[in-house]
């Protein structure tokens, strides 16, 4: 049987440090992203959001939980390289940035960590990163549909009628279009919850 690699030298101890400044960056882009939305009245999207910055900083706290669980010295500093995409616009682009941003992760960079450390013998971790993963995918999803229906001008639209719900007193209305207020509670449009995933992803 291999034996593992000690984790204070391994690549997976630079993987996790990696990962953890990643998610840490996007759980504040997220925010700030929510900053944008909130700006443009758009309450129930700023909320999905928040959800998501709240998602990465949870990822963030499980590789800093491995990096200081797993090491057997304080770790004064992690020497780490890595690029990370600054690219910014409207909102319309931060999500389509952000989308692909995530489809990066789900698509090569976990799983290619997730193997670095099934190699290096901390199974585990692998798994963690393969999980991670799936989160992100997730997250490419809903970001790219948020993307083509504020592209489309259909966030608040339906080729078929739906249920159009207020997120702010759970008044419902069906109907092609939401309503421009909620008859109930009198938020504006974008308080209506937004589909996330289409059934086609």
């Amino acid at each position: 049987m291999k034996k593992p690699v000690d984790f204070n030298e391994s690549q997976t101890l630079v993987n996790l440090a990696r990962s953890y400044a990643s998610e840490c960056m996007e759980g504040a882009k997220y925010q700030w992203m929510a900053q944008k939305a909130e700006q443009q009245e758009m309450e129930y999207l700023k909320t999905v959001l928040k959800m998501l910055a709240k998602h990465e900083m949870s990822h963030a706290k499980l590789f800093w939980d491995y990096i200081t669980k797993n090491s057997n010295k304080v770790l004064n500093n992690i020497d780490i390289s890595a690029g990370y995409p600054f690219e910014t616009g409207s909102l319309q682009d931060d999500l389509k940035y952000s989308s692909d941003n995530e489809n990066e992760l789900y698509d090569h960079i976990y799983p290619a960590f997730a193997k670095i450390a099934k190699d290096e013998g901390f199974e585990d971790i692998a798994k963690s990163f393969k999980l991670v993963a799936q989160v992100e995918d997730y997250h490419s999803k809903v970001l790219q549909e948020l993307h083509s229906k504020m592209k489309n001008k259909t966030l608040y639209k339906s080729n078929e009628a739906k249920d159009w719900k207020c997120s702010k007193c759970g008044y419902q209305q069906n109907g092609k279009t939401a309503f421009k207020t909620c008859p109930l509670c009198s938020m504006p449009q974008g308080y209506v919850e937004l589909e996330l995933v289409s059934k086609d992803n």
